[in-house]
C-alpha cells in the first residue's frame, strides 16, 4: 500500500517538473503545460500527507482528492489540445491515468479494512 502512495508521490513530482523538461524539447512546452506544475504539486503534497495520515476519514478524503487531480490531469490536454505538443499530451494522459488508478485502488483497499 505504501508503495502505491510513494508511486503517486513520485508521479506528482514528475508532473511538477515535466513542463520544465518539456521546455528544453519544445519552445512552447511550458506555455501549454504550466498547469501541470500546480496539479503535480497538489498530487505530491496530498500523497505525502496521505503517507503520514492514520485516521480513516482523512485517508478516504485524501484518496478522493488525489483521484480528482488525476482526472483533471487527464482532462486538461483533451480540453486544450496542447497545440500539437503530443509528448505533453501523452505525458498527462499516462500520469493522470496512473494516479487515478492508484488512488482508486488505495481507496478501495482502505474501504475493505475494518475500522
Amino acid at each position: 500500500m505504501k508503495r502505491l502512495i510513494l508511486a503517486n508521490l513520485v508521479l506528482g513530482a514528475w508532473l511538477m517538473i515535466s513542463p520544465f523538461i518539456l521546455q528544453l524539447l519544445y519552445r512552447r512546452g511550458f506555455t501549454v503545460t504550466w498547469v501541470d506544475v500546480i496539479f503535480g504539486f497538489s498530487i505530491a503534497v496530498i500523497s505525502l500527507g496521505r503517507l503520514f495520515s492514520y485516521t480513516s476519514e482523512d485517508v478516504m478524503m485524501m484518496d478522493w482528492v488525489v483521484t480528482i487531480f488525476g482526472v483533471l490531469t487527464i482532462i486538461n490536454p483533451l480540453l486544450y489540445n496542447y497545440y500539437g505538443v503530443t509528448l505533453a499530451r501523452l505525458n498527462n494522459l499516462l500520469i493522470g491515468g496512473a494516479v487515478c488508478l492508484f488512488a482508486i485502488y488505495l481507496d478501495w483497499k482502505d474501504s475493505d479494512r475494518p475500522v
